[in-house]
């Protein structure tokens, strides 16, 4: 896959009053990105309204479960879903229905995510500060732990959560609410380029036509892989873990954070 890490600052920057842009394909995580405080704010869906409506497609790139991804395809102004940080996409077809497209085909895949299980039930039962996430039931390649969404864990126990799923030979990837881990050569990054191949984007317009915006570490690849990045506010917590942080940063967290990105955007 060609990467767009061609960038012109080391650091973050605020994000400025216009952006002279090319950007048609504009990628986005949801929680805390698009949501703020758990909600999504009725500004943050008009802006995607808004930006359908100019011809910029957005496509939610995030972490969560496959069941989720299927309410958002369905009912959000979006042209595309890239779910569980990057096992699958879905979009709707010209009959208005769901396709989905795996990164892994079957079995693999239902041999995989049976195996996931087991190491996920190991550490439940080994650390009694972990908590399956409430939608594990709706996730079809990856296990997650719910770390800042309905109960709260201490930085030392993210990071021994983390530890142990990398021992256990998994990706593990620690957002703004949850730590997933899968098994699988894919992530966010690759699985957007990979996107857009199949709309086919010449990859010549990758560079200047594509966009990301996000909050956490768990965003790091698309941060690392796109030239044009924005970060919400609430990023500043992580930027010391991100091996690149994103070119601009919001005044506003969360989904309104999102508005000035789409404000710029539009103008």
């Amino acid at each position: 896959m060609t990467h767009l890490n061609l960038f012109e600052a080391e650091f973050a920057l605020p994000l400025p009053d216009s952006l002279k842009h090319q950007v048609r394909y504009l990628f986005t995580d949801v929680d805390d990105t698009l949501t703020w405080q758990g909600k999504l704010p009725s500004q943050t869906l008009q802006a995607l309204e808004q930006l359908a409506e100019a011809g910029i497609q957005v496509i939610p790139v995030t972490g969560a479960c496959a069941g989720w991804c299927d309410c958002m395809v369905r009912t959000w102004p979006v042209a595309a879903v890239i779910g569980e940080n990057g096992a699958f996409w879905m979009q709707k077809n010209a009959q208005g229905q769901i396709d989905t497209h795996y990164r892994l085909e079957e079995p693999q895949r239902s041999e995989q995510y049976q195996a996931l299980r087991q190491i996920q039930q190991q550490l439940l039962e080994h650390f009694p500060f972990a908590r399956a996430t409430a939608d594990q039931r709706y996730r079809e390649t990856d296990i997650a732990f719910d770390i800042r969404q309905q109960h709260q864990n201490t930085a030392e126990e993210i990071e021994q959560l983390r530890q142990a799923l990398q021992t256990s030979g998994l990706h593990a990837r620690v957002s703004s609410i949850h730590i997933n881990a899968w098994r699988g050569d894919y992530d966010k990054a690759s699985t957007a380029l990979a996107w857009l191949s199949d709309q086919g984007v010449p990859e010549q317009d990758w560079l200047h036509k594509t966009a990301f915006i996000g909050d956490s570490a768990n965003d790091a690849a698309m941060f690392e892989h796109f030239r044009l990045t924005f970060g919400v506010a609430n990023i500043r917590h992580c930027l010391d873990s991100l091996p690149r942080p994103p070119k601009y940063i919001t005044r506003q967290e969360g989904g309104f954070g999102f508005i000035e990105v789409a404000e710029r955007l539009l103008t």
